[in-house]
């Protein structure tokens, strides 16, 4: 596969040009939907850091009790880490808590992941009374896609593919974080990894998609998203309602009810989702 080369002075130039755009921009919007524009434009940045101290290699959407123990595909990581003792995973190198301390670096809210447009969805089956500290509220979702993945493995390009995205509707997950779309890695003797899909019939690992069970309208100007290019995307969802779909290049999600939440989602014959492929 040929290799993207990067030129990180290049990158961080312009991501800074951008910013001082997005600054003007966000500058007119309501207040909860200010700080969620410019959460998400931090969380863009702090991946490329991260990528250029984890030689070019995006966070992990999910994480495994060792090398060779079974992906946790379905179950989400604690954020922050360990905050509560229960039989879920740690959380230590899922991507929430993997770009925290470079979020931090940037912005000094104590809770960057939560936006404060959104209402809070506790995890079924969780006891959040007993905890070791504090559980934070994850607005925003990762795509999925990125798991295992480098920058040498892309092919589309990155100023339009999400990598972190308000995924969730109006909704943020209390002490966990979420991951949408996602792959579905239920074969612990296959790799974990984004495949093209060719032959669906035979096709290892298939995608998922998580639906959101709130409103896709978070915000005056639709929902937010950064790109693996670190751009900052404002983009209007759920233009048209059931039993009408509505265009699976602008919008992921489709039959969307008259409150705005969706009933379905543009998927592949795997399962992915296409906005969201690396390649």
């Amino acid at each position: 596969m040929k290799r993207r080369f990067v030129s990180w002075a290049a990158i961080l130039g312009v991501g800074f040009a951008c910013s001082q755009v997005v600054r003007a921009t966000v500058d007119h919007f309501d207040d909860a939907e200010k700080v969620c524009a410019e959460q998400l434009r931090l969380i863009g940045y702090s991946m490329w850091m991260y990528l250029q101290d984890w030689d070019e290699a995006f966070p992990l959407a999910y994480e495994r009790e060792h090398p060779n123990a079974p992906w946790r595909w379905n179950q989400m990581g604690q954020v922050p880490p360990g905050w509560h003792n229960l039989n879920a995973p740690n959380g230590d190198g899922i991507w929430a808590n993997a770009l925290l301390p470079y979020v931090r670096t940037t912005q000094k809210r104590p809770n960057p992941w939560r936006c404060p447009a959104a209402i809070p969805e506790k995890v079924e089956g969780v006891d959040y009374t007993v905890r070791s500290r504090s559980p934070y509220g994850v607005s925003y979702a990762y795509n999925g896609y990125l798991h295992n993945l480098t920058l040498a493995h892309l092919e589309n390009p990155m100023e339009q593919i999400p990598a972190v995205w308000e995924g969730l509707g109006r909704t943020y997950i209390v002490g966990f974080a979420p991951v949408n779309p996602y792959l579905r890695c239920d074969n612990p003797s296959l790799p974990c990894r984004y495949q093209r899909c060719v032959n669906p019939n035979a096709h290892y690992p298939r995608g998922e998609v998580r639906l959101p069970s709130q409103s896709m309208w978070i915000h005056t100007r639709g929902m937010f998203l950064v790109t693996m290019a670190g751009h900052l995307r404002a983009m209007r969802v759920g233009a048209r309602f059931a039993p009408n779909d509505t265009d699976p290049y602008q919008d992921p999600f489709t039959q969307y009810n008259l409150h705005g939440v969706s009933g379905g989602a543009h998927t592949d014959a795997c399962g992915y989702m296409p906005m969201f492929a690396p390649f």
